[in-house]
């Protein structure tokens, strides 16, 4: 009930809106009722419709060599029941695998009618991430690819048996694994490929097939009886849902198919729409969820291709966009600033390892969507994987173009300053989500920073969610960003128990703007404080180094802190002037899910008088 009188006061004096939210809801609570009583009926009904995939056949193993022999060893690690998910490290599932249980905390979730699960356990350090990791069946495309490259029996045996494994222990409607819609529409997708990378070298089990089928028309009428959005948000797991819904419709005969196509391919159209803004970026306030939603609407945009039903130009060119925002902010070496949240997922990955990057879907986009190909080198492997030989050799044989790189993405909440020698990506933005906040971090006027291509200084992450409440909002909070803390008090109030959401106070406002070279932004979220403190901070950027002069303006005295997050390992000329002490003190950070590192942080404090200036110096 709290929640519901929060998200009524985040919509305002609108009574249309309003009225919209308690028809929803009360409308949502007569539908779940009916689920319960009717699931078998609505859902779970018999019928096996036919697959209709799409092969996809893979370059020769010397092709890509590196890859290869990746995938078979992490292949090898699946035949004896290891899986390395969510910065588990590699891990034994035992003989049996339990499809219910977290195998990092080893909590089990009862089979229940999945309404009645408890997803979310904040009295323990379970994760329902780590078995929907697990039953998102990753595993299953990496044993498909082993065997279309290797030709081993064994990995397309193991397949086979995981899939049943997984049939036999998760009843439609039963577990954990029914809950989270996103989830049922990520395993399907990844079934989809699994089986259609098989089906050029050695089709999966007739009577697995028939299994499969109908297990898929199920995991389409789940999702579209819990589609995961409101009149007033819809976000990434809606995305993922009607995903879903065109991968499983583009993948089966029949009408009830054909529907389950239109309705995804309708509600993508709208979505890219009003979920990307018009600068390119995701309006989630984060970019690794940026990158998420990319990765869909690719995929999205390959399985109607397949099915011979394209879609719009205006999907095409907000596409395109995200591809360039995408180019845009990301460091020369690849990384892509962790602004935001960032859970590690991935809808079709190569294999265990998440890196902080978005270059794979360069790649794709330059493959599937007429993206100019903008890295050096061999196109990446999931080109090949997703895509086919065809593919893979058609990017690999495109000259490396020129992209016109955009440094402003005012409605995204970034901005990049860069040279020859410099990449500084800036976060500048409100808190996402039409005000929800569920991705977004305090990092207001925050920054990282490359030199020469090397990490200087990084973003702290995310870590984890639900599995360590106290550390999630720690790295949410003001002091895990590169920026200003006045009084301890954050820059928007964070509540211990919302854990996805984020009430906006502070107001960015960009003062002054000159293209790639200087950024005056200000942000007055400490105005709530006796103070009236409002940061105002000055970037600088030159050849030869970077300057940030952050003026503290107000009445009476405060205290200031400054926070520098260090790259493990970086080697770097800094001074800050107009401080007390400097101080290095040691913090963490996070570039995947569920793996923290510790680094140095650079803390620099003044009490003093207002206004108060400091000035920070990289470079000489």
């Amino acid at each position: 009930m709290i929640e519901r009188v929060r998200k009524l006061t985040r919509l305002g004096p609108h009574p249309v809106l309003i009225g919209r939210y308690v028809a929803h809801h009360l409308g949502r609570r007569v539908h779940e009722r009916r689920l319960r009583s009717g699931y078998d009926a609505l859902v779970n009904r018999p019928g096996a419709p036919a697959l209709r995939l799409v092969p996809i056949e893979l370059p020769p193993a010397d092709s890509l060599p590196e890859a290869a022999e990746r995938i078979r060893s992490e292949a090898d690690s699946i035949l004896r029941h290891e899986v390395d998910y969510l910065g588990s490290g590699l891990v034994a599932l035992g003989d049996e695998i339990d499809w219910q249980r977290d195998f990092k905390s080893g909590y089990v979730w009862p089979r229940s009618f999945y309404l009645d699960v408890e997803v979310t356990r904040l009295g323990d350090d379970s994760d329902a991430k780590v078995p929907w990791e697990l039953s998102r069946g990753h595993q299953l495309l990496t044993l498909a690819r082993a065997f279309a490259h290797f030709r081993d029996e064994r990995y397309a045996a193991e397949l086979e048996l995981q899939l049943t494994s997984w049939l036999d222990g998760n009843p439609p409607g039963r577990g954990i694994n029914w809950t989270n819609p996103m989830e049922v529409a990520i395993r399907a997708t990844n079934w989809v490929w699994a089986l259609a990378t098989l089906e050029h070298v050695r089709p999966a089990d007739a009577a697995l097939r028939t299994r499969v089928a109908e297990s898929l028309a199920v995991h389409a009428r789940h999702i579209a009886a819990n589609l995961e959005g409101t009149p007033y948000l819809r976000s990434n797991h809606y995305l993922a849902d009607v995903l879903g819904l065109l991968v499983i419709g583009a993948a089966l005969e029949g009408d009830e198919a054909g529907s389950w196509f239109d309705q995804g391919r309708e509600a993508l159209e709208r979505e890219i729409v009003e979920q990307v803004q018009d600068d390119g970026l995701d309006f989630e306030a984060s970019l690794a969820y940026h990158g998420l939603a990319l990765e869909m609407f690719l995929v999205a945009k390959i399985a109607a291709d397949a099915r011979g039903r394209p879609f719009s130009d205006r999907f095409l060119a907000r596409l395109l966009s995200m591809l360039a925002a995408s180019a845009s902010v990301r460091h020369p070496g690849g990384r892509v600033p962790q602004f935001g949240d960032s859970d590690s997922g991935r809808i079709l990955p190569a294999g265990f390892d998440r890196p902080p990057d978005a270059d794979n879907l360069l790649w794709l986009g330059s493959a599937a969507a007429g993206f100019p190909r903008v890295i050096t080198g061999a196109p990446h492997e999931d080109v090949a994987w997703i895509l086919g030989v065809d593919a893979w050799r058609a990017v690999e044989a495109q000259p490396v173009g020129t992209l016109a790189l955009r440094n402003a993405f005012p409605e995204g909440g970034v901005y990049v300053l860069h040279n020859a020698r410099w990449h500084l990506p800036i976060r500048c933005g409100d808190v996402g989500q039409n005000g929800n906040g569920g991705h977004a971090h305090n990092d207001l006027l925050s920054y990282e920073l490359s030199r020469d291509g090397r990490l200087l200084v990084v973003d702290s992450g995310t870590y984890v969610y639900t599995a360590d409440p106290e550390a999630r909002n720690a790295f949410r909070s003001t002091p895990a960003h590169n920026t200003v803390v006045v009084g301890g008090a954050e820059q928007n109030p964070i509540d211990p128990a919302q854990l996805f959401a984020l009430r906006q106070v502070a107001r960015p406002k960009v003062e002054a703007w000159e293209d790639g070279t200087r950024l005056v932004a200000s942000h007055d979220g400490y105005t709530r404080l006796p103070q009236l403190v409002v940061h105002r901070r000055t970037f600088e950027l030159d050849e030869r180094r970077l300057v940030i002069t952050d003026e503290l303006t107000g009445v009476g005295q405060a205290d200031v802190v400054s926070y520098i997050h260090l790259a493990a390992g970086a080697s770097v000329q800094v001074s800050v002037e107009g401080t007390d002490t400097v101080d290095v003190i040691e913090g963490y950070v996070s570039d995947r899910y569920g793996e923290r590192v510790s680094t140095q942080v650079l803390e620099a404090r003044v009490t003093s008088v207002l206004p108060l200036r400091l000035v920070t110096t990289f470079g000489t």
